[in-house]
């Protein structure tokens, strides 16, 4: 077995510490509208063995059966996490639909820090020292928004994987890293139609790094051949290779303002709400020095899910915590910000602190409830509160978490397990909105006391945070030469 490199080493360092800190704030189910439909998926390919969801998470589609409008690669990955749940739920009694949502979330933790573990040999190859590196994966997993959908099921944390390990593979060089690559491009595309612009890129920094053309073309084939399998999954769905089940808005007149609104609303901007990327601009000079068409492919795929998305009527996204379509961008931007030195790096740490700050209500409440309480007021989440200071999620998580929790006193655990939820806008109408939106704090339905889950949780933190502290290695040690992208 051949032995892991240092970025290697340091990367699941830093990933293992990460999922032992997102199993500790683990959410007790699936809140959100697209979450339940693609987690309806995975329930019906373990107990129909088809594609079918009930009426009220799905569209009517071919044969007058309902099929999910989301995408089918989260829902085939959760398939063995329900079905472990399906086991639980014949030797506990306890329901299926509320076990699977428990079960499939760890998997969204762990793609999280696996995507931290990522960035971090993204910015070793870009020529960060170990700190640096270290300081990258870090930035993303507890500076970003990247902390709030670790909890959430949601196809963008898996692109945002796929995107990365993509970039990573490209970057490596050999035939054979190039060819997982273009597997991975093709995936993303299955994860997310938008994952259709990585295989492009891809494809044109390996041409102007002068690889043979046969290996240029790997990525798109991967994401050609993928493109048929969505086309075909289309097709069983609705009827049409090219009916996702839901109209695709796009409108030029909302670019300028989506263009702007991603980055800087107070609603939903990435500088807002992912402090250390901000960085990500001062590094980019060094980066291209150092690693010119490394660099530019990184900003490439970030720019082109930017510009994607400031096209689309609903560039918000809706009840989203920060800018949820960016999210496969952000750890290549991390990974920039990683080569910052002196002040720079003391800025990074400093943000990651802030970006932490912000997102942390995330860990023990659904961020939903603030806009649900929006909602009550007549105020509709996305157009009235993008542009509003005054109603900015990131100024009223943390009393909106507080609000949760105290409601929770009145509310009992077993009611959780009545009947699958639709998400609502009505606080007083959810009961997933009145919990600690945690997993200890459910244990009561099982016969578990609290207080021994609490226990478990603080020390998965105490685990995950000694590997982290104990990941980096101080000294700076230059990088071995750099190899061609292919040996002839």
């Amino acid at each position: 077995m051949p032995r892991l490199s240092s970025e290697h080493r340091l990367a699941l360092r830093v990933a293992a510490g990460l999922f032992l800190i997102y199993l500790a704030f683990l959410a007790p189910g699936i809140y959100s509208s697209d979450g339940a439909s693609a987690l309806a998926v995975s329930e019906s390919l373990v107990t129909q063995h088809n594609f079918t969801v009930p009426e009220k998470v799905g569209t009517l589609g071919a044969g007058g059966q309902f099929y999910s409008n989301w995408y089918p690669l989260l829902s085939i990955l959760a398939v063995p996490f329900v079905f472990a749940a399906l086991l639980i739920s014949h030797a506990t009694g306890l329901p299926l639909h509320y076990l699977a949502g428990v079960c499939v979330l760890p998997m969204m933790g762990a793609l999280t820090a696996a995507t931290a573990g990522a960035a971090v040999v993204l910015a070793r190859r870009l020529g960060a020292d170990e700190k640096g590196a270290w300081l990258a994966g870090v930035s993303f997993g507890l500076g970003t928004v990247a902390l709030a959908y670790a909890r959430v099921f949601y196809a963008d944390s898996l692109l945002a994987f796929l995107t990365i390990s993509a970039l990573c593979l490209t970057i490596g060089g050999s035939p054979r890293e190039v060819a997982a690559a273009s597997c991975l491009a093709g995936l993303a595309v299955l994860a997310k139609p938008t994952g259709v612009m990585l295989a492009p890129i891809l494809a044109a920094y390996l041409l102007l790094k002068r690889a043979p053309l046969r290996i240029c073309l790997l990525p798109l084939f991967g994401a050609g051949v993928a493109g048929v399998f969505y086309m075909g999954y289309n097709v069983m769905r609705f009827g049409h290779p090219l009916n996702f089940g839901r109209a695709l808005g796009f409108d030029p007149s909302v670019f300028l303002s989506g263009f702007s609104g991603l980055l800087v609303s107070p609603g939903c901007g990435l500088f807002w709400y992912c402090p250390p990327v901000v960085l990500a601009l001062f590094a980019f000079p060094t980066a291209v020095r150092r690693k010119k068409w490394e660099a530019l492919a990184i900003v490439t795929v970030f720019a082109a899910f930017h510009v994607f998305h400031a096209f689309y009527l609903d560039w918000r996204g809706g009840w989203s915590w920060g800018p949820r379509y960016l999210l496969p961008g952000i750890p290549g931007l991390c990974a920039l910000a990683g080569l910052m030195q002196g002040r720079g790096r003391k800025a990074l740490v400093s943000l990651t602190l802030l970006g932490f700050f912000v997102s942390a209500p995330t860990l023990f409440s659904f961020y939903e409830r603030y806009f649900a309480e929006l909602s009550q007021q007549g105020i509709h989440v996305g157009t009235d509160t993008a542009w509003s200071l005054r109603h900015a999620p990131l100024l009223h998580v943390w009393p909106g978490a507080f609000r949760e929790i105290q409601d929770a006193r009145g509310m009992n655990a077993s009611e959780l397990l009545g009947q699958r939820e639709v998400p609502r806008y009505s606080v007083e109408e959810s009961r997933a909105l009145r919990i600690v939106a945690v997993w200890w704090w459910v244990l009561p339905v099982v016969h578990v006391q609290r207080w021994i889950g609490f226990l478990a949780a603080l020390l998965l933190v105490m685990l995950g945070s000694v590997i982290l502290a104990r990941s980096p290695i101080p000294p700076w040690r230059p990088l071995p030469q750099e190899r061609p992208v292919f040996v002839p």
